[in-house]
């Protein structure tokens, strides 16, 4: 079986029409296999999505102080996720929520986004935001709070949640 070099990581599972006949190079064929289908499941992105720091299934590029310092490791960094329950968006404002994520010399964003809906008017906004005639909303991230900032009233929107995918290791 030829693999694509684009299809060549430890996630793609191969599909092999034979295996070895004897059990000892049965049994070697059989661990690696095994090997290789745990990887493949435990790298796959994880459908969870709660309010506590996860992993996300998700691996990013390696770190590159770890070869400027002349180590080898090619090892992929873990993405974690978090969601907040940011509540009601608020009337022309910024509104700040606590994240409780440690965020220091060591954390890197990957993706910030969000969503909200209003159940009463049956509406609902990605966020970031840019309304044809105004009416923004804008989200950022410091190193305490998620902070939310509408130019119009959004009230109405009372269910939000924040999605914060990050890397705690540069």
């Amino acid at each position: 079986m030829t693999i694509n070099p684009s299809q060549n990581f430890d996630s793609y599972i191969p599909i092999y029409e034979t295996v070895p006949e004897t059990w000892e190079e049965g049994r070697l064929f059989m661990v690696e296999q095994f090997r290789i289908v745990s990887t493949a499941i435990n790298d796959r992105e994880i459908g969870y999505f709660i309010d506590q720091e996860v992993i996300s299934g998700k691996k990013f590029i390696p770190g590159l102080d770890i070869i400027q310092e002349g180590g080898t490791s090619q090892s992929f960094r873990t993405i974690l996720r978090k969601v907040i329950d940011f509540g009601t968006l608020p009337n022309s404002m910024l509104k700040s929520i606590p994240h409780g994520i440690i965020f220091d010399a060591n954390f890197t964003l990957i993706q910030l986004w969000a969503s909200a809906t209003d159940p009463t008017n049956f509406k609902a906004l990605p966020i970031p935001f840019v309304g044809a005639a105004g009416g923004s909303i804008e989200i950022f991230m410091d190193a305490v709070n998620i902070n939310i900032t509408t130019t119009s009233s959004r009230s109405t929107f009372t269910r939000c949640f924040v999605f914060i995918e990050y890397i705690q290791e540069v």
